[in-house]
């Protein structure tokens, strides 16, 4: 197996070699552009293209993420939105949350399209869904893309982002960003403040498909009502909670 240190020594070496034509000379290469003493190497100054203008630049790609989206677009502002995953709703299919808490009701016509249109909605549904609001309201989105730096003004205000993916790195241009990432990513970046983290016990969560609730130390188990059919039978699914003590 090899790691990634070692693939990118490899692929360094094979790009090196094809310039240079030999292995010494790319060994060479190699222990030239290392620096020892820190791991890194240094990248000359280079023009990134702009791919867009735009009002908004929405980061992430969760339900809140296209919701902000289209809510922004239906005001008036020409919005893109830079998914880091390559799909959307991945606060809901990457958790399982297919069912509502206990008390909560979709109330806007988003949440209604997806969760009351389809009496059990699946991953796929749920991205398509997403996918069709953006298309539906004129948005252009990429996936896959992460916001690697961010463009400021003459007055040193945040004026867009630059975002890398497999094409590289694209900046995009915009009034105004709104973070809509899992870590305040974005917001980090240009130095946002943050409410420090309180240490305690906290509760988490994780959901298992295809077998019946196990009774697990320390941990609760409920059946959601909510089922998966393949190959005709009925799939369970069956939330466990747990606490935790946290310290950062």
């Amino acid at each position: 197996m090899i790691t990634r240190r070692n693939f990118i020594k490899v692929t360094t070496a094979g790009g090196a070699l094809a310039a240079f034509g030999d292995v010494p000379a790319a060994r060479s290469a190699i222990h030239t552009a290392t620096l020892p003493e820190t791991g890194f190497i240094t990248e000359e100054g280079r023009q990134i293209p702009v791919i867009a203008e735009t009002d908004i630049v929405i980061v992430g790609g969760s339900s809140a993420a296209v919701a902000a989206a289209s809510a922004a677009t239906r005001a008036g502002s020409r919005v893109f939105l830079a998914a880091t995953m390559p799909y959307l709703g991945d606060d809901v299919c990457g958790t399982f949350r297919f069912v509502c808490e206990e008390g909560e009701s979709p109330n806007l016509p988003l949440s209604r399209r997806l969760f009351l249109q389809s009496k059990n909605p699946t991953p796929l549904y749920i991205k398509t869904e997403l996918e069709n609001e953006l298309i539906d309201n004129d948005i252009p989105f990429l996936y896959s893309s992460y916001v690697t730096n961010v463009l400021k003004d003459a007055q040193g205000g945040p004026a867009g982002v630059v975002i890398t993916n497999r094409s590289g790195r694209q900046a995009i241009r915009c009034k105004t960003i709104i973070d809509a990432t899992q870590l305040a990513s974005v917001a980090r970046l240009v130095g946002a403040p943050m409410t420090p983290f309180k240490a305690g016990k906290y509760d988490f969560r994780f959901v298992t498909v295809g077998s019946r609730a196990l009774s697990i130390a320390g941990a609760t188990a409920e059946e959601v009502p909510y089922t998966l059919k393949y190959k005709n039978k009925t799939l369970p699914v069956v939330r466990y909670t747990f606490g935790m003590e946290v310290k950062d």
